[in-house]
This record gives structure tokens, C-alpha cells and sequence, in this order.
């Protein structure tokens, strides 16, 4: 992410608007504004927090001062603030906050609002930005899927892989290795199905799965070290409901836990890890040692369908040998919590875990119900984080690179669509309030958004990748052959 030196400054810039406000009607509350900032925490290096007052306001006037008395302002139908000038109002207040004053006119008439402050962060985010996949929320095609990378610093979006130029194929699971994107990978379903890794600088074409196995990798982690890949062979199906409170369950039919060794082009198993129960979503401990994962007895769809209560479970995992170890540890026993976990994330850091949990199943994306919990790693001690969730879906969590902060998925707006939300996290392991994504026009950006936003991740750098020359790898024939490993 671009850096930027702080400054002082003292400007005033209007649009379409009436100068400065005189005389408003003040109010004794904070603004209803969307999206909510007041009181949030953010990073020096974030892009403006451009927002609107949620009053029928026909114009109005913000105003953002500084502890040492500088000043930002912005006047027009909402909040959008000139991007130099916002970083340079933010990085010279670090470890500070700023305060925010926000009048505005209705039916002819100025009204003005407490202040709030906006907390800029002594943490730095380090990452250029997030990658992320936009999908329709629905099951009946794929329809535009793309996946798209976006500079943290402003409003920039580019696509990296769109599924048009492949004949509407599913792009997912796009995974960076710990926010690198030097080494990354994603799956691509259908005709032209395959696994496309990046490392050492070269784009290579897998084939979509190894010799005799019985799916395709979905889920996965990479390694520290670079060389391996965990992943889960999934088959996964959709299982729909009658009622009018549930649409669709997606379900696996099966799914078991493997290593791919890119030095090798070859699939590390263990026994242990395939047989009639259903393993999914590994993630590698922040040392390499161990590898997370999900798991349930595979009871039968749709009859018994929310049986099936994930557990969380490790193994361990020798990176010299590339070796499983000899037994499965279970950490959480979901039978006896009576909830289900999803999707572990150990930070980079080696501190926590965050993991969803919902009343059955493994995709919290279709779960109202889903929560984002927090592990000690030290102490194995667990909390729900009720200062993050919302009563409504939260999932697709991952860290940024120095395990300061997090983003997540969460449906909060409207139940539908899933949209990014970025927190803080401080040493006691407790999390600050969280923010949307920023953007230029928030109203226009999330009102009329049709996608939702899926697996993201941070990326420390732009991604830069000839997106023409892999379209054309992936419409060929030529794979690179994936062993079992003996």
C-alpha cells in the first residue's frame, strides 16, 4: 500500500452546495450515517471514509479536524473527501484520532450534529490491498464471476481472472500465501478445469485433480515455506428446502484432506484423513507444523442433513519429510458444543485462531445464524466475538500479514448480499468496531451492486499477472500431470 507523509493542511472545497453553514440548529446526537463510521478504527493508509447523512438532506457540509487543529472538509450531497489531502489529514494523526463535525440541510434549514471521532490506528496495514471474488447470491448459475483485486489506499478495482472469457466457468478459491501474491493459487471448474499456481515467478496449469482421486481440490493453505499446498478434495452438492426461511444447503458428498508438493507435482494423503468421514478447510499453523482442518461423520442428505456438526481437529504436518503425523487431535468436539465450525484462521503471528460456527453444515455463507469465535492459541481458551458480529451471516475471514487486522464477510446490510468489513485487533485479543469497505460513492457502490463479495484476502502488493496468456493455458489441453505420492 502506498505510503503517505503527513502534513498539515487547511482547505475547503465544495460541490453543487451551499457555503460553509451559519447559524445551524444543533442537535444532541451523532449523525445517522451510511456507512457507519463514528467512533471506528482505522489504518493511516486507508482510502477516505466517504459517507452518507441518513436525513433527507439535501446538502451537507463535514468537517474533520485534527489534534493539532488541521482541517479537511467536504460539501456536497455526502461526504467525499479529496484523497491527498484526506491521507495527508490521517497519517499526521496517527496513534491519535480525529474529530468529525457534519451538518446538513433539510427542507431549506442548516441542523448540526455532535462530533464524532474517527480513531487512526498506531498499526499499520501494510498490505497494498484485498482480493476478492464477486458472485451473484444465487444457485441456479454461475453467471459473472470474476476475481478482483482493490487498492486500499483509494477506490481502484481490476479484475485478475473473469469467468466470461473462460465460457462462464466457476473461478474460487483464490489464496494468496499469507497475503503474497507470489506465490498464489485458484481453482477453475468445468470444461476447462484446472488449478493455477503461481511461484518463482512462473504461472503453472495443473490438472484439476491427481491420479485416482475422487475430486477436485477446493478449500486450501499454503505453507510458510512455499513448497506445499493443503487442500480438500470436495464434491459438493446443493440440497433445497420447501420452506421460506432456507433456499438451498450446500453439502459435501465427500471430502478428504491432502497436501499438493509443488516441487514435486505430487499428493501427500495419510489414512487417516480419508476414510467414510468428511475432512474440509485445512489451514496451516502459523510454524508449518500443524494443519487445521473441519470435520463430521458423513451423515445422509437431506434426511439427516443438520446432523452433520463440523468438529475441529489438527494433525501435524513434518515440512522436511512431507509427512502427516500419526494421529488426529480433536480440538473442539462439535457433538458436545452442539454447533457447528467452519473455516479456521490461525493468525500469522501464532497468537489466536478465529473460526465460524453455525447450527450445522460448513458453508457459513448460507447461514444466518453464523458467528465469528476467537481462540487463544496459547491457552486454547475460546470466546464468541460480539463486538464484530452482527445477527446476521459473518464468514470468510483471513488476516493481514503482521496479524493486526482482519477482514471478514458479513450479509449486516440486508441479509443477502455479503459485503467486506475490516477490524482491529489489539493484544488481549479483543477486536475494534468494524468498517465497510470504503468507497467513492458508498450509496451507488453497495445500493445497486448486484454481487456479493466472497473469499477475500489481503494482498501486500498489485498482482501482476498476464491474465491473456493464462486464459489461453487454461482453453488448452496442456496440464501439468499431478502423482500420488508412494
Amino acid at each position: 500500500m502506498r505510503k503517505f507523509l503527513p502534513h498539515i493542511i487547511a482547505a475547503t472545497f465544495f460541490a453543487a452546495c451551499s457555503p460553509q453553514p451559519e447559524n445551524a440548529e444543533m442537535t444532541n446526537r451523532t449523525p445517522d450515517i451510511f456507512p457507519d463510521y463514528v467512533d471506528v478504527t482505522v489504518p493511516a493508509e486507508i482510502a477516505p471514509l466517504n459517507f452518507y447523512v441518513n436525513d433527507s438532506s439535501e446538502c451537507v457540509f463535514v468537517e474533520i479536524t485534527g489534534e493539532n487543529g488541521e482541517k479537511i472538509s467536504s460539501s456536497g450531497s455526502y461526504a467525499d473527501f479529496d484523497i491527498e489531502r484526506w491521507h495527508g489529514l490521517i497519517s499526521g494523526n496517527k496513534g491519535k484520532s480525529v474529530s468529525v463535525k457534519v451538518s446538513s440541510k433539510v427542507n431549506g434549514k442548516w441542523r448540526g450534529y455532535l462530533p464524532f471521532k474517527i480513531n487512526v490506528s498506531t498499526y499499520d496495514l501494510d498490505e497494498y490491498g484485498v482480493t476478492y471474488r464477486k458472485i451473484a447470491p444465487g444457485y441456479q448459475t454461475f453467471s459473472l464471476i470474476g476475481v478482483y483485486q482493490r487498492d486500499l489506499s483509494n477506490f481502484d478495482e481490476k479484475p485478475l481472472l473473469e469467468s466470461r472469457a473462460l465460457g462462464g466457468q466457476c473461478l474460487n478459491c483464490h489464496t494468496p500465501n499469507r497475503t503474497n501474491p507470489d506465490q498464489f493459487y485458484v481453482h477453475v471448474r468445468g470444461k476447462h478445469g484446472a488449478t493455477i499456481i503461481r511461484s518463482g515467478g512462473k504461472t503453472m496449469i495443473y490438472s484439476a485433480k491427481a491420479e485416482n482421486q475422487n475430486a477436485n481440490p477446493t478449500y486450501g493453505s499454503w505453507h510458510k515455506d512455499g513448497r506445499y499446498c493443503a487442500f480438500s478434495e470436495t464434491k459438493i452438492y446443493q440440497c433445497f428446502h420447501t420452506g421460506k426461511d432456507k433456499l438451498v444447503e450446500p453439502y459435501d458428498e465427500m471430502s478428504d484432506i491432502v497436501v499438493l508438493d509443488i516441487t514435486n507435482n505430487q499428493i501427500i494423503t495419510s489414512p487417516l484423513l480419508q476414510n467414510d468421514s468428511i475432512a474440509t478447510t485445512p489451514f496451516f499453523s502459523a510454524d508449518g507444523t500443524k494443519i487445521y482442518f473441519c470435520t463430521c461423520y458423513n451423515y445422509p442428505v437431506p434426511a439427516e442433513y443438520d446432523k452433520r456438526k463440523y468438529s475441529l481437529c489438527s494433525i501435524d504436518f513434518d515440512g522436511v519429510k512431507g509427512e502427516f503425523g500419526g494421529a488426529v487431535d480433536t480440538i473442539i468436539n462439535a457433538q458436545k458444543w452442539d454447533k457447528s465450525i467452519a473455516l479456521p484462521r490461525p493468525s500469522y503471528d501464532g497468537k489466536w485462531m478465529v473460526f465460524c460456527t453455525s447450527d450445522f453444515g460448513t458453508n457459513p455463507v448460507n447461514r444466518a445464524e453464523s458467528d465469528l469465535w476467537i481462540m487463544d492459541m496459547e491457552t486454547g481458551g475460546v470466546r464468541k466475538i460480539d463486538e464484530i458480529n452482527s445477527s446476521d451471516t459473518e464468514g470468510f475471514h483471513n488476516w493481514s500479514a503482521n496479524s493486526r487486522w482482519m477482514l471478514f464477510a458479513s450479509k449486516r446490510l440486508d441479509g443477502l448480499y455479503a459485503n467486506l468489513y475490516f477490524t482491529q485487533i489489539d493484544d488481549s485479543g479483543r477486536f475494534t468496531k468494524p468498517f465497510l469497505m470504503p468507497q467513492k460513492d458508498p450509496k451507488k457502490a453497495y445500493g445497486e451492486s448486484l454481487h456479493s463479495y466472497n473469499a477475500p484476502d489481503f494482498t501486500s502488493k498489485d498482482i501482476d499477472i498476464n491474465y491473456r496468456s493464462i486464459y489461453n493455458d487454461l482453453l488448452s489441453s496442456e496440464r501439468i500431470k499431478i502423482s500420488l505420492k508412494k
